[in-house]
């Protein structure tokens, strides 16, 4: 009986002291910007020196002013969407118009962002940074394929 109350006593700590941590992290996270946390993310994995985190920060920055007219617009397609499909309606026509041009939208992130990650590659890291770079991309993408080779396994009847 001992045993199992400092069981459950030492588990319910172990639990408060992660929640703790994960209140604290994220609120430190909350005050920093998209930027500051893309460019932490890079610098914990690929050990980036403070002159690199720098060099990162700023071509994040100069793509500011092109990404956030495609950011308000994805929200804005978002809105549409929901709004023409709202209590059950549906246009066929109009959910294929606000899809296109969500569609052309996320191309132009799509493009932005290999933009980015070509110049973080090219003029940021050193030859062995880019060889982790490679690895850890390596690594994403098999994570990424089992799962969708996971969930293309699972079919689901849409109705009986």
């Amino acid at each position: 009986m001992k045993k199992r109350i400092l069981i459950i006593v030492g588990l319910a700590a172990l639990v408060l002291t992660g929640s703790v941590y994960a209140v604290r992290h994220a609120r430190a996270n909350r005050n920093l910007s998209f930027a500051e946390r893309i460019v932490g993310r890079i610098a914990r994995r690929l050990d980036l020196t403070d002159a690199q985190q720098a060099r990162v920060k700023s071509i994040l920055e100069a793509e500011r002013p092109n990404v956030a007219p495609l950011f308000a617009q994805t929200a804005k397609n978002r809105q549409q969407l929901h709004e023409a499909t709202a209590n059950g309606k549906f246009d066929e026509a109009q959910v294929r118009a606000i899809a296109a041009q969500q569609a052309q939208t996320m191309t132009e992130l799509i493009v932005a962002k290999e933009r980015v990650k070509s110049k973080i590659y090219n003029e940021v890291l050193t030859p062995e940074q880019r060889t982790k770079a490679d690895q850890l991309m390596q690594r994403m993408e098999g994570h990424f394929r089992d799962r969708m080779h996971d969930g293309a396994s699972a079919t689901v009847p849409l109705a009986p």
